[in-house]
């Protein structure tokens, strides 16, 4: 498996690259006919990077309020 990323400040390039990965290793699991528990832990994986790439696109695209001087 990758290393995670949580608690990083990861670009989503980086995340996009991992979350490819992690299919193409899917991918290959299941064509070699891997137990189910190895597929699972891939599948989690994905989502895990999935969620994360998903906060850091909300990080670079988020518009913050200007703050107005009192």
């Amino acid at each position: 498996m990758y290393a995670s990323f949580e608690g990083s400040q990861s670009s989503p390039e980086q995340l996009q690259l991992t979350l490819a990965l992690l299919v193409c290793e899917r991918e290959r699991l299941r064509e070699n006919g891997v137990a189910r528990d190895l597929l699972e832990r891939n599948r989690l994986e994905i989502g895990r990077y999935q969620h994360q790439l998903s906060h850091a696109l909300i990080r670079r695209y988020l518009v913050r309020p200007v703050k107005r001087a009192a």
